[in-house]
């Protein structure tokens, strides 16, 4: 019996949703390996590591467009709380703050000053993101980012994004979310 990849994926993506969103269960690695001195690496971020992390539902190594459309879009139908279509920004930073209250309690911290700068910057991203300038991040702003994302680092153009492909220097890229 051959089975679809694409409801696999689905089941994938919600569920690495919801172990992001359960912050009721004890540290599953309260001994991480990230340094007090250092803040918890960025609940989005940039370049091929944070993206792999975020995106590779499979954690094969790669992420395919499927895969990352399909994590993208059960994040913004999550995040938008009163079902309107679009994000408010109350909606927005409250995603990114999941996922970063995730990443502290994965590593055993305690928000510190490097969560709060991180919270401040999901609010000037809104800004930035919310093209429009209309205080309403619509699914096709966020399709518009997800384009130049993915773009940015898939370099070799075969529609996956693995720590193979060659990246670009930084101020030549654009759109990360």
């Amino acid at each position: 019996m051959q089975y679809s990849k694409k409801p696999v994926l689905a089941i994938l993506a919600v569920a690495a949703f919801l172990s992001a969103c359960a912050g009721s269960v004890a540290p599953r690695n309260a001994a991480s390996t990230t340094p007090q001195s250092q803040p918890a690496r960025p609940a989005g971020g940039h370049g091929v590591a944070a993206f792999l992390g975020s995106y590779d539902a499979d954690r094969d190594g790669k992420v395919t467009r499927a895969e990352f459309d399909a994590i993208r879009a059960q994040r913004f139908q999550a995040a938008d709380t009163n079902g309107d279509g679009w994000l408010s920004e109350e909606e927005y930073v409250a995603e990114f703050e999941s996922r970063l209250k995730r990443q502290y309690f994965d590593a055993g911290r305690q928000p510190d000053k490097a969560y709060e700068n991180g919270i401040k910057q999901a609010h000037v991203r809104f800004g930035i993101v919310n093209r429009a300038r209309d205080g309403k991040f619509t699914r096709a702003e966020d399709s518009a980012i997800a384009e130049k994302t993915f773009a940015n680092l898939d370099t070799s153009g075969d529609g996956v994004v693995s720590a193979a492909d060659p990246q670009r220097p930084r101020e030549q890229q654009s759109g990360n979310r």
